[in-house]
């Protein structure tokens, strides 16, 4: 019989004690090509015992076809895996399970009505003779993997009705239940919050001191500072790079992903005096919302970037939501073009030819099971409509050209939205507004979630923007962002806007004590 206090007699109660073997993972060689695409090219990867160890690379690089190798769902052209010095079968993900890969995804792979204890120990259920599920032994060795490994969840309680990060660790004592050494884990903060992101890294560090080697995948560059101990960079099918994290800065992890600077096309400065002499496109005058922010005074120009930077709580997403009549502002005036408007409600602003890209995309901005054409059409159905039915053939063609113009990709507007990188869903709700000839766009954190790739190619779309004339009001908390896309940078604190900079004499130093004045204070 089972003994259920013996963490190495139970489902995952991995025994601690270190391998003679100086790696646990070691795939070398990998290669993989779909027709003349060469999606994955001698690759190589090694993992020690108890470390975890970053996989990056933007969007189409090769990391789902790495990871896929590893689970066996794919099986490569050529290379080897190794785990703990024996050579795997590939291709076979029972054989991966078995011989200790688990993966856990980025949407969650769990059965949402069942507890936890289910869910842990499904398909692999201990049983009485004529298989009636034994129901005792399930909970003590459940019960016993958990308090091993220091993850404290309510055996009871439905997954459905666990908060985001708990699903995580049910997913990884899942993992853990099927004796995984090695723990692939594919974005797994993608829908959690600061805090919840700090728990999750608790549970890995909980992990790596019980040898188990965690390959965290991620495009959050700061997550990889905080939890990795060493990364390896593939680009268009190859490892480019592998190197001890503490190594590396975020400059010269951007660069290595993208084999480019990240910020290069942004780095060109347009002469101060043309931005001063343009036309104000947006202003507004002494504009206040009691509890969120007062007296704002500001003007972004015709062609101009205006940034605006601040702690959180200081306002600076409730003056967008104002300026674009979602909340609008209680005292104040906003001018459009020299023009007074008063913004009532959004279809003030869209009248205005003012766009508005919220910080949550999926919950806020874009229709996400709707398609691609159903998104970028959504704000402008008058241009696309006769006798108030749509056109198909005006809708494809305004979709269509905006498709092209932004680079989305895949470039098939019948796509439904949710199907979407984040980068390509981010260009969506961009094109929804160039779509209508807007040439005020306003953006709140517009990089959040999205690789350095997708970044990039933001930057290179809101610059071409300005260049052929937009006003581009921008909300970021990225510091470097913050300090080399716009023209201009504008500090909030506490509700008002505490200082001003302009490009060339901007930095980081002042424009941090700047956000941060009074702040200390108030708390």
């Amino acid at each position: 019989m089972t003994d259920a206090s013996d963490p190495a007699a139970v489902p995952g109660g991995v025994d601690s004690t270190p391998s003679n073997r100086e790696f646990m993972l070691e795939a070398t060689g990998l290669s993989k090509r779909y027709g003349a695409v060469h999606a994955l090219a001698d690759a190589s990867l090694s993992m020690r015992p108890g470390e975890v160890h970053a996989l990056l690379g933007t969007n189409g690089a090769g990391k789902s076809t790495f990871v896929k190798i590893l689970t066996g769902a794919v099986t490569p052209d050529h290379g080897t895996v190794l785990i703990d010095g024996v050579a795997q079968a590939l291709g076979d993900p029972r054989k991966a399970l078995a011989a200790g890969i688990a993966c856990i995804y980025q949407e969650s792979n769990l059965v949402p009505a069942l507890s936890v204890l289910d869910n842990v120990s499904l398909g692999a259920q201990p049983v009485k003779s004529f298989g009636q599920l034994d129901r005792k032994t399930q909970r003590a060795q459940v019960s016993a993997l958990l308090e091993h490994h220091r993850i404290y969840l309510d055996l009871d309680a439905s997954v459905q009705s666990l908060p985001t990060v708990q699903q995580k660790q049910v997913e990884i004592a899942k993992a853990l239940a099927r004796d995984a050494r090695v723990i692939l884990m594919d974005e797994p903060t993608a829908w959690l919050s600061q805090v919840e992101v700090q728990s999750l890294f608790g549970s890995i560090r909980e992990l790596t001191k019980n040898g188990i080697c965690v390959l965290y995948i991620s495009h959050v560059l700061d997550e990889v500072f905080s939890i990795a101990d060493n990364l390896t960079v593939i680009r268009d099918g190859r490892v480019v790079l592998t190197s001890k994290v503490s190594t590396m800065t975020a400059a010269s992890l951007a660069q290595a992903m993208l084999g480019r600077e990240l910020l290069a096309e942004s780095a060109t400065q347009r002469e101060v005096g043309y931005l001063e002499s343009a036309p104000a496109a947006l202003e507004c005058r002494h504009l206040s919302q009691p509890g969120s922010f007062d007296d704002i005074n500001l003007v972004v120009r015709k062609g101009e970037i205006v940034c605006i930077t601040g702690l959180i709580g200081a306002g600076r997403s409730e003056l967008l939501q104002a300026l674009f009549g979602a909340t609008p502002a209680s005292t104040g005036e906003i001018l459009v073009h020299g023009k007074p408007m008063r913004m009532r409600r959004p279809n003030d602003a869209i009248i205005a030819r003012l766009g508005f890209v919220p910080e949550d995309r999926r919950d806020d901005g874009l229709m996400m099971s709707h398609t691609i054409r159903d998104n970028l059409i959504a704000a402008h159905l008058g241009q696309v409509s006769r006798g108030g039915i749509i056109s198909r053939r005006s809708a494809r063609a305004l979709a269509t050209r905006v498709v092209s113009t932004l680079g989305i990709v895949p470039a098939r507007i019948d796509m439904v939205v949710r199907r979407l990188s984040g980068g390509n869903q981010q260009k969506v709700l961009m094109g929804r507004w160039l779509a209508g000839g807007t040439d005020i766009l306003l953006l709140d954190e517009p990089t959040v979630g999205i690789d350095v790739g997708a970044k990039a190619e933001i930057y290179h779309r809101l610059r071409a923007l300005a260049e052929d004339g937009a006003a581009i009001l921008v909300i970021s908390s990225d510091m470097e962002e913050a300090l080399t896309l716009p023209d201009r940078i504008v500090v909030m604190s506490l509700g008002r806007i505490v200082a001003e900079f302009d490009k060339a004499t901007a930095t980081q130093d002042a424009v941090l004590e700047a956000a941060s004045a009074g702040v200390s204070g108030n708390v």
